[in-house]
């Protein structure tokens, strides 16, 4: 799955993560066979041992994950980011144009471990969603991608 060449790094620009991996997830559109799809599926907000088994089988800083968002009741907006191990906790939103127009939004978080959790160090994330003329995608508000980074 992340077999990857020795020297090379999986790390796509915000644009490519959005409007290539992103946009052609949501929309059921197949990557190019030659394409590095290393994002894979993650409850990044059930279970964060499931995060953390995958940074110890691949051993790299980063990675990408597709994520389904869990809505705190059915008919509102707020995403339930709490766990039973502990919260990922915004820290900055912005964004994001390619030549002056909006198509997606990045936003920053940590997680906060509850008591009796070993988290195995810091953990970092950022969350990639569509925002302006891509904002009406079915499904948009449905998934993220998550680049989650381990900080030692």
């Amino acid at each position: 799955m992340y077999d990857l060449p020795p020297g090379v790094v999986f790390g796509p620009t915000d644009p490519e993560i959005v409007l290539y991996y992103f946009l052609n997830r949501v929309n059921g559109e197949p990557m190019f066979e030659d394409s590095m799809n290393y994002i894979t599926e993650c409850d990044v907000y059930g279970d964060p041992n499931a995060c953390i088994k995958v940074f110890q089988e691949t051993h790299m800083e980063r990675l990408y994950f597709y994520a389904k968002l869990k809505k705190k009741n059915q008919k509102g907006k707020r995403i339930e980011r709490s766990t039973h191990y502990g919260t990922w906790r915004c820290q900055k939103d912005e964004q994001l144009f390619l030549n002056g127009t909006p198509y997606g939004s990045k936003r920053s978080f940590t997680f906060v471990a509850k008591n009796g959790f070993n988290g195995m160090g810091r953990w970092t994330m950022h969350e990639f969603r569509l925002d302006g003329a891509y904002g009406n995608t079915a499904n948009h508000d449905n998934y993220v991608i998550c680049c989650i980074s381990k900080k030692e």
